[in-house]
């Protein structure tokens, strides 16, 4: 059985509240399960509630002018989201969907609140939650501007390594293959175009595609793109 005063204790975000902060936030939550492929939360909807990932994966999209879902972000155990409409009363900005069966702990707006206005450890964290993302967001927009499919393909590997990889010995790093769909909505492109580019990726040693996994070389990024990045879009 889930212990979520345990989990509450792992997220980042509520790393500086006290046992007895992080037992009433364990106590206001309510856990919510949510199959593949179902949405946890809709671009454009108002925004009640907080979550926290107790298991699974969920991606973070939003939709194109053209209608295309874009993924901004994945997410697992111990990520949060759904803080931005709660803070500023806002439609939410992106839609967000279990990539896999998925358990979350749920907070409503009014215990959210209760914990900002009451500790200010946790504000301080919510303001530097923001930042990560934040910089996260634009190194997207910027590698989808400037970088051509091998080299957005490798960012996205190196950026997977570092945030979920496990180290595999030498300069490399092996993490879960996500699905092809996943990883092309990710960095703008098709299925078929991540297949040849993982294919040439390969070749050239800078990934290693084995079974449901991929060894990532830390440098991948670097050594696909060259000194200056490739000006290519696709």
């Amino acid at each position: 059985m889930i212990n979520v005063t345990d989990l509450i204790g792992k997220v980042t975000l509520f790393e500086g509240l006290s046992p007895a902060d992080r037992n009433a936030v364990a106590q206001a939550a309510v856990l919510k399960t949510f199959k593949r492929g179902e949405r946890i939360v809709t671009q454009g909807e108002r925004g009640d509630s907080f979550f926290v990932i107790v298991k699974g994966r969920v991606a973070v999209s939003v939709l194109s002018p053209e209608g295309r879902e874009v993924v901004l972000n994945n997410l697992a155990e111990g990520d949060f989201f759904g803080e931005m409409a709660l803070l500023d009363d806002a439609r939410r900005s992106a839609s967000v969907t279990a990539v896999e069966k998925a358990e979350l702990a749920v907070l409503t707006r009014e215990a959210f609140f209760d914990l900002v206005r009451n500790n200010f450890m946790l504000t301080r964290a919510l303001f530097a939650s923001f930042s990560r993302r934040l910089r996260h967001a634009n190194s997207t927009i910027e590698g989808l501007a400037s970088l051509d499919v091998k080299g957005r393909l490798a960012r996205y590997f190196r950026d997977l390594a570092t945030t979920r990889g496990r180290r595999a010995g030498g300069d490399w790093i092996v993490v879960v293959r996500p699905p092809q769909r996943e990883i092309a909505d990710t960095i703008g492109t098709s299925r078929e175009t991540v297949s040849r580019t993982m294919t040439q990726l390969a070749k050239e040693a800078l990934i290693v595609p084995k079974g449901r996994v991929v060894y990532v070389k830390l440098e991948a990024e670097h050594a696909a793109t060259g000194t200056g990045g490739a000006r290519r879009t696709s």
